[in-house]
């Protein structure tokens, strides 16, 4: 028996970058923002290009954050046209194709304190759409059920979002475990799809799942489309969610698949008209602040953003400014870089540019506001293994120790003073998985 299924991942429907934005532009006038409408046109390109594959998929899996609210720090419902796009575009599609669609829950479209979610209402509005919510998984596990769909061709098996202090906190960790172990068992004669929404770094990922024998584990959680074992893989996000996202292939997962077989994995990578920077700017010992402002402006200018304003193509940008400046403090480069976007943002401007934000980073303060406000409050630092192997290779470390352990403490130090601050860090934080 074999099946063919397309993956996507992360779609994060309703995102809308804040901090530093040029003010009244619209993606669909008086109705989406222009940065906000990217993520729709995304959504609406892919399953337009799924629609037209040959030889067709028999199923589309979504594994998690489907839309990018409500969720622990924002407990609003998305933008009514992230509801609206969700429902045309999947309706289209299956009306089209008669291709179902699956999603699960993830972190982000999950009210975390009511038993209610909006995929069900998505569901009710678009026929051959199914969905597995947070709920539907504490059912399952309380009444000791499966919870999985079967399709013509293969039977997925769902594992939506669960937060990992949930579980500890009610002791019901090894249970939980139990219940992958025992109820999400698939049959060795059909295809058999496991689909988690779920990393590592938070806990969120739960090991038994890759003891199940899966032909395929579709991930969701991490925007990185990557490899993350021989079967399983992470369909990425579909926009630049965060400006650290620019380094990552975009697109999708097409994924063939025989039962008892390796799967054939191909990438389907998105190009974007839009482009988005995050450039580093030196800061020598010397420069005036007019110097450090010149440097951004002559960066901006190499780099094609200086222009007439044209919406597709207004970029996004970011720059880190990194050193220290005798004669200038970081609140006055602060106050230049504030006067510099608002010539770069207003109505007239000669920048083509849709948002300009910066980080500047010197020994004595730090100054770094978010394009995501949000987001920020959620990943302290975007990139937190690479940037501290980078900071080690800075270093001269002791051949006794191992550079892995060390970045791990640092990593799990991190995620403990973000997620439970209230915790130290324990040995068995570092062991935890390890024979």
């Amino acid at each position: 028996m074999a099946a063919r299924i397309a993956h996507i991942s992360d779609t994060h429907l309703g995102a809308r970058p804040r901090q530093g934005v040029k003010h009244n532009v619209w993606g669909e006038e008086m109705r989406s923002q222009l940065l906000e409408n990217d993520f729709y046109e995304r959504f609406a390109e892919i399953f337009e290009r799924i629609s037209e594959l040959d030889p067709r998929v028999d199923l589309v899996i979504h594994s998690g954050d489907l839309y990018n609210s409500p969720w622990e720090n924002n407990p609003s419902q998305p933008p009514v046209v992230a509801q609206e796009t969700a429902i045309r575009v999947l309706k289209d599609f299956i009306n089209k194709t008669n291709i179902p669609v699956l999603i699960i829950e993830g972190n982000h479209g999950l009210y975390r304190s009511l038993d209610v979610s909006l995929l069900d209402s998505l569901k009710m509005a678009v026929p051959g759409l199914d969905v597995a919510t947070q709920v539907d998984l504490k059912r399952a596990f309380r009444h000791e059920e499966p919870l999985m769909f079967s399709y013509e061709n293969l039977d997925v098996y769902c594992f939506p979002f669960i937060d990992y202090a949930v579980l500890d906190s009610m002791a019901l960790l090894s249970d939980f475990n139990d219940w992958i172990s025992s109820k999400q068992t698939p049959s060795p004669k059909r295809v058999s799809v496991g689909v988690a929404h779920g990393m590592e770094i938070d806990r969120s990922l739960y090991t038994p799942i890759f003891e199940m024998g899966y032909d395929y584990i579709a991930l969701g959680h991490d925007h990185h489309m990557h490899k993350h074992a021989e079967n399983a893989w992470y369909a990425g996000a579909t926009e630049r969610w965060r400006y650290d996202e620019i380094r990552h292939e975009k697109g999708y997962l097409i994924v063939d698949l025989e039962a008892g077989r390796p799967p054939i994995i191909t990438p389907v990578h998105l190009e974007f008209i839009r482009p988005v920077h995050s450039e580093k700017i030196d800061i020598k010992l010397d420069d005036t602040e007019e110097a450090i402002i010149e440097k951004a402006k002559d960066w901006l200018e190499k780099n094609g953003l200086k222009g007439s304003w044209e919406p597709s193509t207004a970029g996004r940008v970011r720059l880190i400014f990194e050193g220290i400046a005798s004669r200038v403090s970081g609140f006055e480069l602060t106050m230049a870089l504030e006067a510099l976007r608002a010539k770069i943002l207003a109505s007239e401007s000669e920048y083509n540019i849709a948002q300009f934000v910066w980080n500047i980073r010197q020994t004595e303060t730090e100054h770094s506001p978010s394009a995501y406000p949000e987001i920020e409050s959620e990943f302290l630092i975007e990139d937190p293994e690479g940037d501290f192997r980078a900071y080690l290779e800075t270093l001269e470390i002791d051949e006794r120790y191992d550079e892995m352990k060390l970045t791990k403490i640092a990593v799990e130090a991190l995620r403990i003073s973000v997620t439970r601050p209230d915790e130290s860090l324990r040995l068995e934080h570092l062991t935890e998985g390890e024979e």
